[in-house]
């Protein structure tokens, strides 16, 4: 049985609205890019950090998740995590769901949303992360579920991750 759902996902595709409608369901749900810009400042000083700031990000997530049993919900694009997700995939804790989202749409959703709420408000860097994402992880990481962000709703995406992660 699943321990962490791992919203697996391009910038824009609703990682974090998905994250949030799973909390409302009773899942345990933390945005950890707020965490990432109070502990490092932003997002260049987390990049200028990045071989330390990583497994710092890793090892708080982890400790997290082993807080308590129930579900925890996490997100990531799975370029710079890809570590931590070969760990809980290799000790059979992830249920990965892939949440695809075209370009055009990413684009519109990042400069929509609110600011200073993720690691880049900037749409060309959220455009090669976007890119780097569809070139090299998703063609490939395993997952155990694909869904497109354009057709389905934040609400029906929760619903589908909870019965699919849920005891009967």
């Amino acid at each position: 049985m699943a321990r962490v759902v791992v919203l697996l996902g391009p910038p824009g595709s609703g990682k974090s609205t998905v994250g949030a409608a799973l909390g409302e369901l009773g899942f345990r749900w933390r945005e950890w890019e707020p965490v990432i810009l109070e502990r490092w400042g932003s997002r260049e000083h987390f990049v200028e950090e990045k071989a330390s700031a990583l497994p710092w990000l890793h090892s708080e997530i982890r400790d997290w998740i082993d807080l308590d049993h129930s579900i925890a919900v996490i997100e990531t694009t799975g370029l710079s995590d890809a570590p931590l997700l070969d760990t809980l995939e290799r000790e059979s804790m992830a249920f990965v769901v892939r949440l695809d989202v075209s370009e055009d749409e990413a684009m519109r959703r990042i400069a929509q949303r609110p600011s200073h709420r993720h690691l880049s408000d900037e749409l060309e860097i959220n455009r090669r992360v976007w890119r780097a994402f569809y070139a090299v992880v998703a063609p490939t990481r395993d997952v155990d579920a694909v869904v497109g962000t354009e057709v389905n709703s934040p609400t029906e995406i929760a619903a589908l991750i909870a019965e699919r992660t849920r005891p009967p």
